[in-house]
């Protein structure tokens, strides 16, 4: 449409969505196909540096949590009678949060305030779902409920990245410094966890852990960073 030449094209960036990216029918594929035609041409193909902190989900290994808030959250918003009862249940107490966030699959980043909801919420939930028949085993689970605060403080760390890479005007190096900072400062979170130095990390300060936690951890921020 562009009148441009395939000949002349060196390299793709995508956010890795399966519409760029499937192995059949993914746009990448259908490039590589046009290209191989021409065996001097090679294609690189690259991460959107503005999605690539999604790709540590990895690295933390934290599907547990995510998993369990979801199912948690769901359960609540789910059904509009136990979305209505449990807001009333916050006004009835007087709390300072009014309602809990909705969970989301569209974007990993976008459940930041889905954990946060539910560690600020944990005993109105507890409570709320107990009366329903649905006790939530992990809030009373000390070493779950570590790791669901570590995953608040980290994945607020991580948008703060995101919101700052996506800034109008920003120029690829001003993107990569951004990112080589994030990753120094996940170092230094590291070596401090190690220490149980959690200046930076609140949530997880509030909550109770082990010595082995903090290890795991320190071992998750290095391999991040």
């Amino acid at each position: 449409m562009l009148g441009l030449k395939w000949d002349k094209l060196a390299g793709v960036t995508t956010d890795g969505c399966p519409n760029m990216t499937g192995k059949n029918v993914g746009l990448l594929k259908r490039m590589q196909d046009v290209t191989e035609m021409n065996p001097v041409q090679k294609l690189t193909f690259l991460h959107c540096i503005i999605h690539q902190e999604v790709l540590c989900k990895t690295v933390l290994k934290i599907n547990h949590v995510v998993d369990a808030v979801s199912k948690t959250v769901n359960l609540i918003r789910a059904r509009a009678l136990n979305h209505r009862q449990f807001v009333a249940l916050l006004e009835e107490n007087e709390s300072e949060h009014g309602d809990i966030s909705y969970h989301s699959n569209v974007r990993w980043l976008s459940l930041v305030k889905v954990p946060k909801s539910v560690w600020d919420l944990r005993d109105q939930i507890q409570n709320f779902c107990g009366k329903k028949g649905h006790d939530i085993l992990e809030l009373s689970d000390e070493d779950w409920m570590a790791d669901l605060g570590f995953t608040v403080d980290v994945t607020a760390l991580m948008n703060e990245l995101n919101v700052k890479l996506q800034r109008e005007g920003l120029f690829v190096h001003e993107m990569y410094s951004a990112v080589t900072a994030f990753m120094r400062k996940l170092q230094l979170l590291s070596s401090q966890v190690k220490d149980n130095i959690l200046t930076h990390l609140p949530t997880l300060k509030e909550a109770t852990r082990s010595a082995d936690q903090l290890h795991k951890y320190s071992s998750k921020l290095e391999a991040q960073g």
